[in-house]
């Protein structure tokens, strides 16, 4: 296929169904740091199927159409996660048939050499009566690429954090083995947990899969707050500014005005900001 802005625009990307069954919905949530205390009741609820209550960015994983971009001929070995953003419209319902229907937006092309930008929207819905669940829109950087022109008309930027000083903050440390449990949840990606993978990719060792600092970050958010409020997160958003590797510790620093929730995600120990332009919404 030769590669060019209209041709990705117009990439017919897959459908995709899923039945979320309680246990899929255990592993997401054990995986971006829901049950660290076990004796906490709060967070019981989102790892143990009594009054199980699913974790608000679960909606990541279901009925994800895969790594459909190595079929346009993008460089899919220096491909990664630029940013991503997340409409909740109800929780991620259980053992009900769910079908996800996408499309591609936009490529930002920077130029030879340059890479590209491409922006694509996930539409997760009920089969039976198509109620919506959430939609997504998610931006990869094409690292390896570019050049091929521009398409379509990409998200409006995310706004930059406040400058003032955080109003609230929370350390989350990152387990050494966090991507070999996230990769279960479907992203099998060997960037994430082979060396060999992970440097054709660029980097000196794997780094942690996006969507698992994204739903760290989620998990943080609640937590500071008041982890009974998760049914009521209903938009999260940020841009993947640096990678991050198992093992690390994100603090997450926050800025509240009101139902809204500016933040962004640091590793002091580098000195790296991770996660940035971050904001979440309470319905």
């Amino acid at each position: 296929m030769t590669l060019s802005a209209q041709s990705i625009l117009d990439f017919p990307v897959p459908q995709a169904t899923h039945v979320v069954t309680a246990r899929d919905a255990i592993l997401y949530a054990l995986s971006v740091g829901y049950g660290t205390n076990a004796l906490d009741e709060k967070t019981l609820n989102y790892v143990y199927e009594r009054d199980l209550v699913t974790a608000p960015t679960l909606a990541n994983i279901v009925a994800h159409p895969g790594p459909w971009m190595q079929q346009t001929g993008v460089d899919w070995a220096r491909l990664v996660h630029s940013e991503h953003r997340l409409t909740i419209h109800r929780p991620v319902p259980l053992d009900v048939p769910l079908i996800s229907r996408s499309r591609v937006l936009s490529v930002v092309d920077r130029g030879v050499e340059k890479g590209m930008f491409v922006s694509f929207e996930r539409l997760i819905a009920t089969v039976d009566d198509g109620e919506p669940i959430a939609t997504i829109v998610q931006t990869n950087a094409c690292r390896g690429d570019g050049g091929c022109g521009s398409a379509g008309s990409a998200p409006e930027p995310l706004s930059k954090v406040p400058e003032r000083a955080p109003d609230l903050e929370i350390n989350v440390d990152i387990p050494d083995n966090a991507a070999l449990l996230y990769r279960l949840n479907g992203d099998l990606n060997p960037l994430h947990v082979d060396p060999r993978a992970a440097g054709k990719s660029g980097f000196d060792r794997p780094i942690l899969h996006g969507l698992c600092s994204f739903g760290y970050a989620g998990y943080a958010i609640v937590a500071a707050i008041d982890p009974s409020l998760a049914s009521a997160l209903s938009a999260i958003a940020a841009r993947f500014s640096a990678p991050i590797f198992p093992g690390e510790t994100i603090t997450v620093q926050m800025w509240r005005n009101d139902a809204e929730i500016r933040f962004r995600g640091l590793v002091a120990s580098r000195g790296a900001i991770i996660l940035d332009n971050g904001m979440a919404r309470l319905s």
